[in-house]
């Protein structure tokens, strides 16, 4: 088995089920919609699990509680240095993670993606669970907690490059922004959920280490799910790749030549070569692909400010008071929500609007500058009502997901699939853990960032200079493509001269026809 070579054994939960089926095999739709499915379900479950430290933060500080009594924390986070030391927790994971992404890049691109997403599924399972139990053993050492913070950094990396690269290996260009953006709602329906389970048990000193045992039983069932019954391409599965044009019968003579197949399968078809595997495209090859730099540095600060909100909305919240009253860490991890709700409308309005105009970088850019003046609004106004903090939370979601999500999903597998590398088509992963690793180093940022600004602060002022850094981040973002927009207004305007040329070429043709 030569370098850059996959080969992935048909997982044995679909050689059962084609068994089950008889000698018609499903249909290209059936597991298209059956890897969306699975794969939405499976990076819900990581996105659940990072949210958890960000829910019980305010429980390990030491605050008010839900029967209006104070808590005395959990050592070492509970003296006046307490936030400081939670900010390291957050820069552990997403350092350790951001570090991680692009060596999980090019593995992926070289080894089964179901063995891979397994294994990272399952290791965070394990160590979110020792990260729960430090509650149980009575643990209070930070170099325990930020230890464990690192190795499920290093766990969760897994995650992104590899669905990905499965997406990319089912879903044609064609549709990949509408159909990603409702994929990749995945993100805020795992922030939401990992907010409402892990707030459930937030409050209590005597509970908090559920928040993160719950989630790693989730994902962990998840683990195994994908080991079972995850095909990462077409082909291993005897179908064609995406939007190559086939009927019935070709359908049914590419299975039946996939498995009679004497060199790349056994006597039962178990194992199938990926007809597509080729060397995979180097890390300074991939950088170098048109749009890779500027859709990463712009993702650098958009998911500065979105993972700022994902780790530390919950806190600031619990910290202000909305209409003169303060709540406790469960009701501000559940107010916190409605910001992933709207992220979920501005993913797939965002994928939408990219589909419809092709045009990335226009939308990334229009979404991005109107994120700036509301994040003034929200900071200045979110306090007057709930309704205020609901409504402007909600469209701040809207357009500040958007673009990070466009970026990371139908970007990174638009690019990963562009005729510059038409050399090598392993690059999904690479691209992917390019681009998202690119934010993931903002991701370290915005929290660490965070917490050096609002430690030993209090009051209603202790989160101004945070919003002034989340403000200039986005519109850094948004200039950052200012290039690759420049190129699809000229692309758009060459559209145009074609069309109305067209046009022209048509009505002269009819007048010839009519003389």
């Amino acid at each position: 088995m030569g370098s850059g070579m996959r080969y992935d054994p048909v997982p044995l939960g679909i050689k059962c089920f084609k068994h089950a089926t008889g000698p018609s095999p499903p249909r290209n739709i059936v597991y298209k919609c059956w890897i969306l499915a699975l794969t939405f379900f499976v990076y819900m479950s990581y996105h659940m699990n990072r949210k958890s430290l960000g829910v019980v933060k305010s429980t390990l500080h030491g605050g008010n509680c839900s029967d209006n009594t104070t808590s005395e924390g959990w050592a070492p986070f509970n003296g006046t240095d307490g936030t400081e030391l939670l900010g390291y927790l957050d820069t552990a994971f997403l350092l350790s993670y951001a570090i991680f992404i692009f060596a999980c890049g090019s593995i992926a691109d070289t080894i089964s993606l179901r063995y891979f997403l397994t294994v990272g599924m399952i290791g965070t399972s394990i160590f979110m669970t020792l990260m729960g139990m430090a509650r149980y053993f009575e643990i209070h050492s930070l170099a325990y907690f930020v230890i464990m913070q690192i190795i499920i950094g290093a766990f969760q990396a897994t995650g992104w490059p590899a669905v990905v690269a499965v997406i990319g290996n089912w879903v044609g260009k064609g549709s990949r922004g509408l159909i990603m953006g409702i994929w990749n709602s995945h993100t805020s329906v795992g922030n939401i959920l990992g907010g409402l389970i892990a707030g459930a048990e937030s409050n209590s000193l005597d509970t908090w280490g559920l928040s993160f045992i719950y989630p790693a039983i989730v994902i962990g069932g998840l683990g195994i799910v994908v080991f079972l019954f995850l095909p990462t391409n077409p082909q291993a599965v005897g179908l064609p790749p995406p939007n190559q044009s086939t009927t019935e019968e070709d359908e049914e003579r590419l299975i039946k030549s996939l498995q009679h197949h004497s060199d790349d399968s056994d006597d039962e078809g178990n194992i199938i070569r990926d007809p597509n595997s080729i060397p995979a495209i180097s890390f300074c090859k991939a950088l170098r692909i048109p749009g890779v730099m500027e859709f990463s540095i712009a993702l650098f600060f958009a998911k500065l400010v979105c993972y700022t909100f994902l780790f530390c909305l919950p806190d600031y919240v619990h910290s202000i008071k909305i209409n003169g009253t303060q709540y406790d860490s469960q009701k501000s991890a559940d107010i916190a929500t409605f910001y992933d709700i709207g992220g979920i409308l501005g993913s797939i309005i965002c994928g939408l609007l990219a589909d419809k105009t092709g045009c990335n970088a226009i939308v990334c850019i229009v979404f991005q500058i109107l994120s700036v003046p509301l994040l003034y609004v929200y900071y200045q106004f979110g306090t007057i009502s709930m309704s205020a903090q609901l409504g402007i939370m909600f469209v701040l979601g809207f357009f500040s997901n958007g673009p990070y999500a466009l970026i990371t999903t139908a970007v990174s597998a638009d690019l990963g699939t562009s005729e510059a590398i038409r050399g090598s088509s392993q690059a999904l992963a690479t691209v992917s853990a390019i681009i998202d690793g690119s934010g993931s180093i903002g991701a370290t940022l915005g929290p660490y960032i965070t917490s050096v600004l609002t430690n030993h602060k209090d009051g209603p002022d202790k989160y101004q200079r945070v919003f002034t850094v989340l403000e200039v981040s986005a519109f850094i973002a948004a200039l950052c493509l200012l290039r690759v927009m420049i190129k699809e207004i000229s692309k758009l305007r060459v559209r145009r001269i074609r069309r109305i040329t067209m046009n022209s070429t048509s009505i002269q043709s009819s007048r010839r026809f009519s003389d």
